[in-house]
């Protein structure tokens, strides 16, 4: 129930926060000129970076935690996990998000005109709706339960399952954002077809 309510509550905030931009661009008459267009473009740009920085770090500290087996650096490396959740995950993905919408309401390309675009904004919904409902129970709230008692973590079942759910998640994670960042590039599948055409032979 509770992850429900959670997928719930983010999948309505970015909605909410998706069409206040799309409001406040419908209210601004100019399009963004091509100086300014470039900028947002490195800002969204940075924010995918950070996103992409936080996940390979995640990915970097959770692998390494199969090679060591003192307590206190396992235990450090989950802590820098979660700091990378945070201050960079986080921020990264819905910084990304918010710049992509705004780019595409303040441009030619527009959030519906172009199939690239749409699913640009629901694979980056959907990647943070992932994050914020699965893996933060493997990053955050198992953290403490799991270094809470006297059980050495790579002796707890529980610690180990998590950390596995932890790689498969990272990766799905990994792959979600190399699918967006390469449909970015190609911009694939062309204009969404509005009206219906009727050709006669």
């Amino acid at each position: 129930m509770g992850t429900l309510f959670g997928l719930l509550t983010t999948l309505l905030l970015l909605v909410g926060l998706t069409l206040v931009l799309v409001m406040i661009g419908k209210f601004k008459s100019k399009k963004l000129t091509t100086k300014q267009k470039n900028w947002w473009l490195i800002i969204h740009i940075v924010f995918v970076i950070v996103y992409f920085s936080g996940l390979f770090g995640t990915l970097l500290l959770a692998v390494s935690t199969t090679f060591i087996t003192d307590r206190k650096l396992i235990y450090a490396a989950h802590l820098f996990i979660q700091y990378f959740d945070w201050f960079l995950i986080i921020p990264g993905a819905f910084g990304s998000v918010l710049t992509g919408v705004w780019l595409a309401v303040r441009t030619h390309w527009g959030l519906t005109k172009h199939y690239w675009v749409m699913t640009k904004w629901i694979g980056n919904i959907s990647a943070i709706l992932f994050g914020a409902n699965f893996m933060r129970i493997w990053i955050h709230e198992s953290f403490t339960k799991i270094f809470s008692g006297n059980l050495h973590p790579l002796q707890n079942p529980v610690y180990l399952e998590n950390r596995e759910m932890l790689f498969i998640g990272t990766a799905i994670s990994f792959s979600i954002l190399i699918f967006l960042v390469v449909i970015s590039y190609l911009k694939p599948w062309g204009k969404r077809i509005t009206g219906v055409r009727l050709e006669q032979f």
